[in-house]
């Protein structure tokens, strides 16, 4: 290119962001317009492919539109090389919790039964939400129209999948201790079969089948995840220690730091979403309202679940305590009855 003086000037890397005015930053320079299959042909392949069929049809045709997609910022600037740092250090002080619990409690033996019930009821079948949450946001990310809101959903994906690990992991320390209890077995029916349960198994699966991208992210990041995570981390922590297992309860409040940084980026992307053009906000209104019903049958019924192991907890006290911090993130997101 040349300049007002007529000097031949090379382009540099960063010109893709256009007049930006400054050298980006690390975060933009690996992050900026990596979504492959924006375009008018997402993929480079016949229009009638079920590929670009399903990307138009399901991402491109949406109700929520932006002018430039590519304009939205994670709050956190995520990359991978912070995402593994950060998260290397959460499992650093995880394993710390374990091998301390090992060493000074006998690993589980001193647990009460009224624990180990709660334990196994509501701690170690969480790996089947676990599983549908982090499902839920690999497909959040595979659709996501731009690659800074894509990479958010990825690193979310990746606190899942830690997150069933942890679970898994605790279970067969359980097994190990309590053979007779049948950890590691029991959980499934547990899942499928406890009548407590089933509103949020039910919202989940119902969540699978939800391919418009619009309304995954919706029901996801503003329903199914945060209230699942009220319940099965914050509160779930709470009625831990009120039987006596610091352990869990510890690593229930570590693990919901990452379910903190996944409401800070969905936070900003509602935001970014409203400023970005008229429609946005009635749209992911409209959205809301679809899902918030079945919100609501979790938080009633996960209180419940978590509230019948622990002598003296309200269930109604744990469901307030959860929906005050759901709604809460909602006011931060602009998405509270108030907006």
């Amino acid at each position: 290119m040349t300049d007002a003086a007529g000097t031949q000037r090379r382009l540099k890397t960063w010109s893709r962001f256009g007049a930006l005015g400054r050298r980006p930053t690390e975060y933009e320079i690996v992050t900026h317009n990596m979504n492959h299959t924006a375009g008018a042909l997402p993929l480079e392949m016949g229009p009638q492919v079920h590929g670009n069929r399903w990307l138009i049809e399901h991402r491109d045709s949406i109700a929520l539109k932006a002018s430039d997609w590519d304009a939205f910022r994670d709050p956190d600037q995520l990359t991978y090389r912070k995402y593994t740092r950060d998260q290397d250090e959460q499992e650093t002080y995880v394993d710390g919790l374990l091998a301390e619990h090992t060493v000074t409690r006998g690993a589980d033996a001193t647990l009460s039964d009224r624990a180990l019930d709660f334990l196994q009821t509501c701690f170690t079948p969480c790996r089947y939400p676990g599983h549908g949450l982090q499902m839920l946001s690999a497909y959040v990310q595979q659709l996501a129209p731009s690659s800074y809101i894509g990479n958010c959903a990825a690193f979310q994906t990746a606190d899942q999948l830690r997150r069933v690990q942890r679970v898994a992991y605790r279970t067969r320390q359980l097994a190990n201790a309590h053979p007779a209890r049948g950890f590691g077995v029991r959980e499934r029916a547990v899942w499928e079969r406890h009548a407590d349960w089933q509103p949020i198994r039910e919202a989940i699966e119902r969540l699978l089948v939800a391919y418009d991208w619009d309304e995954a992210f919706v029901g996801l990041n503003l329903v199914v995840k945060p209230v699942a995570d009220e319940l099965l981390l914050r509160q779930a922590a709470v009625v831990a220690r009120a039987l006596g297992d610091e352990l869990d309860a510890a690593i229930n409040d570590n693990l919901f730091v990452d379910a903190a940084r996944s409401r800070r980026w969905t936070a900003a992307l509602c935001r970014f979403l409203i400023a970005a053009a008229p429609g946005n906000r009635e749209a992911l209104k409209s959205l809301l309202a679809r899902w918030q019903p079945r919100g609501e049958q979790m938080l009633i019924s996960g209180a419940r679940l978590l509230a019948a192991h622990a002598p003296g907890t309200d269930a109604a006290a744990l469901a307030a305590d959860a929906r005050a911090g759901w709604r809460a993130f909602l006011g931060a997101a602009a998405m509270g009855d108030d907006a």
